[in-house]
C-alpha cells in the first residue's frame, strides 16, 4: 500500500513537472532543440564511421578534407543566420510574416551574390585546391562548390525557422539532413562513385533539407510587401561576424597551439580531451539558439526579457555542472572510443569541461547582446582572444599549462560578461522605476 501510494505520487510529481515544462516556452523549446540536435549529432557520427568503414583509411581521409574544405568555405554561415534570426524575429514580433518571404530572397541573393566570386575562383583553380589537398579525383572540388553555396541557402532559412521560434521543425529539419547524408553516402558509394559519392552526400542533404525548408516557411509566411526593414543590416552583420570568429577562435586555438608546441603525442592526448568536453559547448549553443529570438522579440516589443536569459543561464550552469560531475566520475566510459593508448586523457577531462562550460555561459550572453544589437562584447571578446593566444605562446611547457591557460582566459570573459549583463539588468530596472 505504502509502495503503491508512493508511486502514485511520484507519477503525480513527475506530471506536474511535465505540465510546468511544457507551459513554459523557453523550457519547452530547449527540450525540443537539445533533443534535435543530440539526434542530428549521433547521425553525424553515424556518417563519418560509415564513410570510414565503406571508403577505407585512404578514402576517408578525402572525405575529411572535404568537409574540412567545406567547414572553411562556409564560415559565413554564422553569419547569415544570426542576420536571419534577428531580423525575423524582429518581423514576427511586428505580427508582420508577410514581410518574412522578402527578407529571406534579400538575405539568400546577397549571399549568393557575394559566394558567387569564391565559387568562380574554387571552378577555376579546382586542380591546384585538389593537389593542395592531396585529392586526386578533382570532381570532389566541383561537387564542393554547389555544396558551399546550398550550405549557406539552408543556413539563411535555418535562422527564420528559429527565428519564428518553431523549434520542432527546425530540429526535423536538421534531422532529415543527417539522416540524408546517412542514406545517400551508402547508396552511392556502394553504387561505385567512392570518395566523390559520400562527397555528394554532403551536398544533397542539405538540398533535400533546403526543399522541405522552403515548404515549411511557405506555411509559416504570407504573401505581400510586409513592413519589414533591413535597415542596420551591414552593421550587424558586422556584429555578429565578430561575435561568431571570436567564439570560433577561442574554441580552436588552443588546440592548434597545442599541436604547434607540444610533442605528438602529448597534443594527441590534449586534442582527444577538446573534443570530449566540447559536449558541454555544444549543448550551451542549444540553449542560446532558443534564448536568442524569445529576447529578440520580447526587446523589440519592449517587453520584460531577463527571465529568459536568466533561465537559459541556469540551464547551462545545469547542464555544464553535470557533464563536469559525468567526466569526473566515469572518465573511462567517456574515453572509452578512444581506447587504452588515450588513457592520460582522463586526468584533463573535468578541467577541460570547466573551461568549455565558462565558454558556453559567455557565447551565451554574448548571443544575449546580439539579440538586441548591442556592441558591448566586442571588446572582451576580442580581449580575450589575444589574452588566450599570448598566455599559450607564453606558458606552453605542458598539457596542464596550456589547459590553465585557456581556465585563465574563459573565466575572466566569463566573468565580464557576467558584470556586462548584471549592468544592463540594473540600468533597465532603474529606468523601469
Amino acid at each position: 500500500m505504502i509502495l503503491s501510494s508512493a508511486k502514485s505520487s511520484l507519477a503525480l510529481h513527475a506530471r506536474g513537472l511535465f505540465l510546468r515544462v511544457k507551459a513554459n516556452p523557453v523550457l519547452r523549446n530547449n527540450g525540443i532543440y537539445i533533443t534535435g540536435s543530440l539526434l542530428a549529432g549521433l547521425f553525424g557520427y553515424i556518417f563519418h564511421f560509415e564513410s570510414g568503414r565503406l571508403l577505407g583509411p585512404s578514402g576517408y581521409a578525402v572525405v575529411a578534407s572535404a568537409i574540412a574544405a567545406l567547414y572553411l568555405l562556409t564560415l559565413p554561415v554564422v553569419v547569415l543566420q544570426s542576420v536571419s534570426v534577428r531580423y525575423t524575429s524582429l518581423a514576427s514580433a511586428r505580427q508582420d510574416p508577410a514581410s518574412i518571404r522578402s527578407l529571406l530572397v534579400r538575405i539568400s541573393s546577397l549571399s549568393l551574390l557575394v559566394a558567387a566570386p569564391m565559387a568562380l575562383l574554387l571552378l577555376v583553380f579546382a586542380h591546384n585546391v585538389a593537389q593542395y589537398l592531396n585529392i586526386a579525383d578533382v570532381r570532389v572540388i566541383y561537387v564542393l562548390i554547389p555544396a558551399t553555396l546550398m550550405t549557406l541557402l539552408i543556413a539563411i532559412n535555418r535562422g527564420a525557422l528559429q527565428g519564428l521560434r518553431r523549434f520542432f521543425a527546425l530540429s526535423a529539419n536538421v534531422l532529415l539532413d543527417m539522416v540524408s547524408r546517412v542514406v545517400f553516402v551508402a547508396m552511392l558509394v556502394l553504387l561505385g562513385f567512392g570518395a566523390v559519392g559520400a562527397v555528394a552526400a554532403v551536398l544533397l542533404g542539405p538540398a533535400i533539407a533546403y526543399v522541405q525548408s522552403l515548404q515549411v516557411l511557405r506555411r509559416l509566411t504570407s504573401y505581400g510587401p510586409g513592413l519589414a526593414t533591413t535597415e542596420g543590416l551591414g552593421g550587424y552583420a558586422v556584429l555578429a561576424a565578430v561575435a561568431g570568429i571570436g567564439v570560433n577562435y577561442l574554441f580552436s586555438i588552443d588546440t592548434l597551439l597545442a599541436k604547434h608546441y607540444l610533442s605528438s603525442e602529448s597534443a594527441g592526448i590534449y586534442a582527444a580531451a577538446a573534443v570530449l568536453a566540447r559536449g558541454v559547448y555544444f549543448l550551451g549553443l542549444s540553449v542560446a539558439a532558443v534564448m536568442f529570438p524569445e529576447v529578440a522579440a520580447l526587446h523589440a516589443r519592449d517587453e520584460a526579457h531577463f527571465h529568459v536569459v536568466d533561465l537559459s543561464l541556469l540551464l547551462v550552469g545545469c547542464i555544464g555542472a553535470a557533464l563536469v560531475v559525468a567526466y569526473l566520475a566515469f572518465p573511462g566510459l567517456v574515453l572509452l572510443p578512444y581506447g587504452p593508448s588515450f588513457t592520460p586523457v582522463a586526468s584533463y577531462l573535468g578541467t577541460f569541461a570547466v573551461a568549455l562550460a565558462m565558454l558556453a555561459l559567455a557565447n551565451l550572453l554574448i548571443n544575449y547582446f546580439l539579440s538586441i544589437a548591442r556592441a558591448s562584447f566586442i571588446a572582451p571578446l576580442l580581449g580575450a582572444c589575444a589574452l588566450e593566444t599570448v598566455l599559450i605562446v607564453l606558458f606552453h611547457s605542458s598539457i596542464w599549462q596550456i589547459v590553465t591557460m585557456v581556465v585563465v582566459s574563459l573565466g575572466l570573459l566569463s566573468l565580464v560578461m557576467g558584470v556586462l549583463y548584471a549592468g544592463d539588468r540594473f540600468a533597465m530596472k532603474r529606468v523601469r522605476q
